[in-house]
């Protein structure tokens, strides 16, 4: 029988994408994929490394896959991804239960790395490269998330370099894929039983700037969009200082384009961008807020904040906070900041008490709670077109769904109720009729139908 292996992936979207990369590796090179890592003969742990929480997450996980290493039939463990990009040497040292390391680059050897370790081999190797290469694409992907919603990776790095954040030390400059080459991996996806596709990249509105000398988001979203068996495309990741009209155009005028934006701002005042090296100010994040909804009236904006920035005074963040009830965003997220290594801002002067920052993030999401609650509770009676996610254990008939104003895994759901049986990957035309919190409760409009006809 063909070696077994599981993957183990944390962290964000994009760091799913390379670990379906991974597996798609693995499973052409004739290895099959366990979803139990406790049966797996190899076992690869994706880390993320981009702030204390993620890497105290990812070396647990560690930790508790080299008890399957020491005491199961796991023959290899291989940790790979964001963590081992930044910190080889200590890793490699302090984890001799570890049989590989990879970074970023270094997955390209992934097949060679496995085959070595099944075969006896006694060297630990450690493959980190400098993070300046477009790692080379495998289509099929192997899919990790549910059939009928993917994510396109279109980019990988960053050239912001904001103060407070790692990711250019870890995953290096911009690097930009061919449209072709994400066009043909759309239509594969597409083939496949994908119908939502999520875009994504550090800075999805940076994309093209390095191999076209100018922003190509736009035409790629459109061509995007002309993927037959493609229902839905969302945009995730849209820096706002490199948001253009023509962006702003698609969104307004593609019936595929969700009509949906996270538009990550990270705080309002003046001062605190220009240290954040954000390239953006107040009145323009508040321009660009109004130019959206202006021109999308129905659009959904999901955004996330740091609470705590060297710095930051207790006005500032009452401006923020005041700010946030002011806009009334759909989503929103808040971290407290933390302080990064090799970052400007761990050098800066004035940092925040810990527990300050997270008492900020805190009071920011407690205000954020009344007004989702309250967006969610105006939403009935509305209408909506809603895609069938996978359902609950023990729950009968009720079935959970997003809309276009809902993206997977971060943000609320709908709850169908139906007396037709669904199936995750339907699209259904649903009434909203109630609100629990975050989420909306709605009817299936057929199986109303269906009711109303019983009646008669």
């Amino acid at each position: 029988m063909s070696p077994s292996f599981s993957i183990i992936n944390l962290g964000c979207p994009k760091n799913l994408v390379d670990a379906e990369r991974l597996a798609a590796a693995l499973e052409g090179a004739g290895y099959r994929l366990e979803i139990d890592p406790a049966r797996a003969e190899l076992i690869l742990v994706n880390t993320c490394g981009f702030i204390e929480q993620a890497r105290q997450e990812s070396l647990d996980t560690i930790a508790e896959m080299m008890q399957h290493r020491l005491a199961g039939r796991c023959r290899g463990l291989v940790v790979t991804g964001c963590l081992s990009q930044r910190y080889p040497r200590s890793l490699w040292e302090q984890l001799p239960a570890v049989d590989a390391f990879l970074g970023i680059g270094g997955q390209d050897d992934i097949v060679t790395v496995c085959g070595r370790i099944l075969d006896g081999g006694d060297q630990r190797p450690c493959l980190v490269h400098d993070p300046d290469k477009l790692v080379e694409e495998i289509i099929p992907r192997k899919q990790l998330t549910v059939p009928h919603s993917a994510y396109l990776k279109i980019a990988d790095g960053c050239d912001n370099r904001c103060a407070y954040c790692a990711i250019p030390l870890i995953r290096g400059p911009l690097r930009s894929r061919p449209a072709d080459e994400l066009l043909d991996e759309a239509r594969y996806l597409a083939g496949s039983g994908v119908r939502e596709l999520n875009v994504i990249a550090q800075d999805t509105t940076a994309y093209g700037t390095d191999t076209a000398g100018e922003p190509r988001l736009h035409a790629l979203l459109r061509d995007l969009c002309a993927v037959d068996g493609l229902e839905w495309v969302r945009l995730l990741y849209a820096h706002p200082a490199h948001f253009y009209d023509e962006l702003i155009e698609v969104l307004a005028d593609e019936p595929k384009l969700c009509p949906y934006v996270d538009l990550p701002l990270q705080h309002v005042s003046d001062r605190l961008l220009k240290a954040m090296g954000r390239r953006v100010t107040r009145a323009r994040i508040e321009a660009l807020v109004e130019e959206l909804r202006d021109a999308v009236p129905d659009v959904t904006l999901r955004t996330t904040f740091i609470t705590g920035l060297p710095g930051e005074s207790e006005e500032e963040f009452e401006e923020l906070l005041d700010f946030v009830q002011e806009q009334r965003f759909d989503r929103v997220g808040c971290f407290a900041y933390s302080p990064e290594e090799d970052t400007p801002a761990a050098a800066m002067p004035d940092q925040v008490p810990t527990e300050a920052a997270e008492e900020r993030r805190d009071l920011l999401m407690a205000a954020q709670a009344e007004i989702a609650m309250d967006l969610a509770a105006a939403r009935v009676g509305e209408r909506a077109h809603v895609l069938i996610e996978p359902t609950e254990a023990g729950a009968e008939d009720v079935y959970p769904a997003r809309s276009q104003h809902e993206a997977p895994d971060v943000d609320p759901l709908i709850y169908v109720t139906s007396t037709r049986a669904l199936k995750a990957g339907d699209f259904v035309d649903v009434e909203i009729v109630g609100a629990e919190g975050y989420d909306c409760v709605a009817i299936d409009l057929a199986s109303a139908v269906d009711l109303e006809g019983d009646d008669g």
